[in-house]
């Protein structure tokens, strides 16, 4: 039999009802939302520790695009290679290095990006604020989607000294430049008068390009698309050098914090499965791809649309399994982690406004456990993509810039000493492995003292050795190329010592790609 409840119990009833609403709501979002501005979570958690939703804070860059394809969407869509790892996981955008480095110490987000060579001025940020930021996954690498421009009269590096210059500080493209100056024919000094001729930025990715376009600088260093409107805004200009020939130069990877890294690891790996998914799904149909990333993600909806996607999916090289192998040292060879964080730690000491402190061990800041989880479950490997190399460009390209060495050698003599092979392994091996696209010709040259003919052969012997100690360490053949141009090329006067001493030397031509 239905009982009927007098208006009084009605009121008293309802007083409950909404109570219990109420009370339910300051457990479950508020008490949370609360924990969150001490660095707990903003999501609700069970008891294990574990969130109902995880985030994920990415850049609105071609490289990142594959974890939103994985994903199905800037929040997980069923039938996605997420939701199928049983993941609800949320990407956001936070391009701002202070915001996103922030966003995972106080616990806002469990992922974000950073570039390799961000972190030697990220760290101690991270250690300060008591978190144990670690790279477990990288996403991409940059293939020409970060660049140096510059106007006509700008044909190599060396040109650059007495120009003016512009860019983002300590962003990639500030890292492109350093590498092409410091690898370059510049003295120290030159060096360092380039550098105080460049104009900075802190926090405005736009600022190289309209300097650039404004024709107030010949050098620009940005990322893309402001490449690509800048060498439209300028006629006459063109790229001096890129992240297509410097291929293992920038890398962007995925930070956690250690914690969650060894308590919950399997959520790390449904991440991981879910970009590698994206992966996948992206490569097996560009055009799919850039649809799907030009109608779900803001700037590729507003500026770039369909057809300006699809040509930035070629700026940059989403990581495989095989690549993340490689990227942290699975396959028993020397990380390449290692290599792109030390060429920036060397870099930006040298910057006091980078405000270093801490100095760390690359070693101490990955952690590859999932990596190589999910690498020991394949039971088929892919093998690692390499460049095709095309014959005779080597020996007939124009360099981009000049490395001279100073190779020193016996009287008449050709073979390489101990401290030759030390310098080669030091200032040359580590900058053809971050430069991988680029070919390489190594000249010989001498001063005129002694037979014109037996200086043009000794030259030769000795830029031959310098290749096959190169091709030894695993460069390939096809790269390098030797040449020697006995006392024909000389930097000083043949008629002092030090004019002498400048002439005997061994330089590195660095050839681009794109060169025909």
């Amino acid at each position: 039999m239905a009982v009927r409840l007098k208006p009084g119990a009605k009121i008293l009833l309802t007083l409950v009802v909404v109570g219990g609403i109420a009370w339910a709501a300051y457990t479950y979002y508020w008490l949370p939302r609360q924990s969150n501005s001490s660095g707990g979570s903003f999501f609700a958690s069970n008891g294990s520790g574990k969130k109902s939703v995880y985030k994920v804070a990415l850049s609105e860059w071609p490289g990142h695009m594959a974890m939103v394809i994985g994903n199905g969407g800037l929040k997980t869509q069923p039938g996605s290679a997420a939701a199928d790892e049983g993941l609800n996981l949320e990407v956001v955008f936070i391009e701002d290095p202070i915001r996103k480095n922030a966003a995972l110490q106080s616990g806002d987000v469990d992922f974000v990006w950073q570039t390799v060579d961000e972190l030697p001025i990220n760290m101690g940020g991270f250690k300060k604020a008591g978190v144990d930021a670690r790279a477990f996954l990288q996403i991409d690498w940059s293939r020409g989607g970060d660049a140096c421009i510059s106007s006509a009269d700008v044909q190599k590096v060396e040109d650059i000294l007495n120009r003016k210059s512009a860019m983002m500080m300590f962003s990639p493209d500030h890292t492109v430049f350093e590498f092409m100056i410091n690898n370059s024919r510049l003295t120290p000094e030159q060096i360092q008068k380039v550098r105080n001729d460049t104009s900075f930025s802190s926090d405005d990715f736009t600022y190289g390009r309209v300097l650039f376009t404004q024709n107030k600088v010949d050098v620009a260093c940005l990322w893309e698309p402001d490449v690509t409107l800048a060498l439209k805004g300028r006629p006459g200009s063109h790229r001096l050098f890129s992240t297509a020939d410097a291929t293992e130069l920038v890398a962007d990877v995925l930070l956690a914090n250690q914690k969650l890294l060894e308590t919950q690891p399997d959520i790390a790996e449904k991440v991981a499965k879910t970009w590698f998914a994206g992966v996948a799904k992206g490569e097996a149909d560009k055009q799919a791809a850039a649809k799907f990333i030009s109608s779900t993600v803001p700037r590729f909806k507003n500026e770039l649309g369909y057809e300006g996607t699809l040509t930035a999916l070629g700026w940059v090289k989403w990581t495989t399994i095989a690549d993340n192998s490689y990227f942290f040292g699975l396959d028993g060879k020397a990380p390449a982690f290692d290599r792109v964080y030390n060429q920036a730690d060397g870099i930006w000491v040298q910057y006091p406004k980078a405000e270093i402190t801490q100095r760390f061990a690359p070693a101490s800041l990955r952690n590859d456990a999932i990596v190589r989880k999910i690498a020991d479950s394949e039971t088929r490997k892919a093998p690692l993509e390499e460049p095709k190399y095309e014959p005779k460009v080597a020996a007939t390209g124009a360099p981009v810039f000049t490395k001279p060495v100073t190779i020193n050698f016996e009287s008449g003599k050709s073979e390489l000493d101990a401290e030759s092979m030390h310098i080669l392994n030091s200032q040359v091996l580590p900058q053809l492995e971050l430069a991988k696209a680029m070919y390489v010709r190594v000249e010989g040259n001498t001063d005129n003292v002694g037979d014109e003919k037996q200086n043009l052969s000794l030259s030769e012997r000795r830029a031959k050795s310098v290749v096959d100690f190169l091709v030894s360490k695993g460069v390939n053949a096809v790269r390098v190329t030797a040449k020697g141009n006995g006392d024909a090329n000389p930097l000083g006067s043949n008629k002092t010592g030090d004019g002498r001493a400048a002439n005997r030397r061994t330089d590195i031509l660095f050839i681009s790609s794109t060169t025909k």
